[in-house]
């Protein structure tokens, strides 16, 4: 049951993300918001640390390579980023305790290194003239506390459904 219900739930997350992130980004102020959602990227985190890392990585593999052909972004940004943030969260919960708000404040800090992570592919490929502070201000903080919020909404949620799968 278990290898069903995990695949599935990544699987509607994804599909999640990319209706989420098809409606930005919002106008506000005169000035253009980036929300990017990262559900998915939050549950192979959070399977990472509860579960089974070893399914996070291969859901992380191939829901990367989706991602990169998917999306057509700098193919093998998504693989990497997935591979090395779930092979960190790992390392980092052998050292602390799988407290929440460890865990909340360590999502929230992923996320924003995620959104860095494409920030800095963008200013090596592009010739972009946005600056550190534009993108924080316009883009990474934004994302992060979007994604913030759908920790707290989602998080217990997927917490009861990967302890009902794992019993």
């Amino acid at each position: 049951m278990q290898f069903v219900i995990i695949p599935l739930i990544a699987l509607s997350l994804f599909y999640l993300d990319t209706l989420i992130n098809t409606m930005m980004p919002i106008e506000w102020f005169g000035q253009s918001f980036h929300f990017t959602s990262h559900m998915l990227f939050l549950y192979l985190l959070m399977l990472t640390v509860y579960k089974n890392p070893t399914v996070a990585l291969i859901l992380g593999i191939f829901f990367g390579l989706v991602s990169d052909i998917y999306l057509g972004t700098v193919y093998g940004i998504y693989t990497f980023s997935y591979i090395v943030f779930i092979i960190m969260m790992n390392q980092l919960f052998k050292v602390f305790y799988k407290d929440i708000t460890v865990m909340i404040g360590l999502l929230f800090i992923f996320v924003l290194l995620f959104e860095s992570v494409f920030y800095v592919m963008h200013i090596i490929l592009t010739d972009s003239a946005m600056n550190i502070f534009e993108f924080l201000g316009l883009h990474g903080i934004p994302s992060s506390l979007m994604n913030l919020l759908l920790i707290v909404l989602i998080f217990p949620l997927i917490l009861k459904t990967l302890e009902r799968t794992y019993k």
